[in-house]
């Protein structure tokens, strides 16, 4: 059977892939400051030009991988979320997931630290940066709203409990990632379990 030619918007798309797929790699061998564009280019396999033909710079790839990156994570914090009746049982399925990510995604994390201190020296990139954490923090809200309603002693809003649980899973990841062992197990859970229970 005859694969069917791709349009002109498909094959736009699977270079942009392709060039994103690339990119992570390159980011993840050399950081950011030690990728190129010329290197990342090079080990999609296209030139510099397809490159700017899709990215403004290599900031606006970066960014372009790290929104990608937060969506799927809301996503994946959206799943846990419909899987659970009620908000202590959710706690107690975030805490196994945030021990999870923690192991797989050790070089993004180091990634996102590096692009930090970038960041706070580029207004116009952190600026859609904070737009992108805005979002989720929107997108977790509206998820955690529907386990409200069954738990009403928490102090905190849904949104507040959405700036909690990226700030704090953030924020932990950092220790986890320098201490290992030294931190204690399940207390993500339990930070989470005293604040967005606490009255």
């Amino acid at each position: 059977m005859n694969r069917r030619r791709l349009t002109q918007a498909e094959r736009k798309q699977e270079t942009r892939q392709l060039l994103i797929d690339a990119a992570i790699e390159i980011f993840a061998q050399l950081g950011f400051h030690g990728a190129s564009v010329d290197k990342i280019a090079d080990h999609a396999g296209f030139t510099k030009g397809a490159v700017y033909a899709h990215f403004q710079s290599k900031e606006d790839l970066f960014l372009a991988i790290l929104d990608g990156q937060m969506q799927l994570h809301v996503s994946n914090i959206h799943h846990v979320i419909d899987h659970q009746p009620s908000l202590s049982h959710f706690i107690e399925a975030m805490d196994a997931y945030f021990m999870s990510v923690q192991q797989q995604n050790r070089t993004w994390s180091m990634l996102n630290l590096e692009f930090l201190l970038y960041a706070m020296r580029e207004e116009s990139v952190r600026k859609r940066w904070s737009n992108m954490i805005i979002e989720a923090v929107h997108h977790l809200s509206k998820a955690i709203q529907t386990l409200m309603p069954t738990e009403s002693d928490s102090s905190l809003s849904a949104d507040e409990m959405a700036w909690t649980i990226l700030a704090l899973e953030n924020g932990m990841a950092i220790f986890y990632y320098m201490s290992g062992d030294q931190m204690p197990l399940s207390l993500y859970g339990k930070a989470l379990q005293n604040m967005l229970s606490s009255k």
